[in-house]
């Protein structure tokens, strides 16, 4: 038994609508990716895999530019006003302050105030009123 099914190019539909424009160009673009990326020889537990691998891959991407790209553009913009201004700004950035800051606003949320003045006073930082 053949595993093999050649993709077949989407055709565009004959009277278009948005709804029929869309679903020719996701087609189109699925069409695409196997093409560019060779899925149509593979057996379908092979697509199901490197499409996993695919997906898992744009996850972590996803997630490490919505979790690290902040505190890195506020270092980049930090290092820029140095290099302009030639002063250090009074608060650190990098790992230890972001813990810092997710740590106290996580206790700040569960009202610990007492643990956030000791993060605070270990850090040289003062708390907000």
């Amino acid at each position: 038994m053949s595993t093999y099914n050649p993709p077949a190019f989407p055709r565009r539909p004959n009277r278009s609508n948005f709804l029929s424009e869309t679903r020719y160009q996701l087609q189109l673009a699925y069409y695409r990716y196997e093409i560019n990326t060779s899925l149509y020889v593979m057996s379908p537990g092979e697509k199901v895999a490197y499409n996993l691998m695919i997906l898992s891959l744009l996850v972590m991407l996803a997630t490490s530019v919505y979790f690290y790209f902040p505190a890195t553009v506020r270092a980049g913009v930090q290092r820029l006003g140095y290099y302009f201004t030639g002063r250090i700004q009074q608060h650190k950035v990098g790992v230890d302050s972001m813990l810092v800051d997710m740590t106290v606003s996580i206790m700040e949320s569960n009202g610990m105030r007492k643990a956030m003045e000791l993060a605070a006073n270990a850090t040289g930082r003062s708390l907000p009123p």
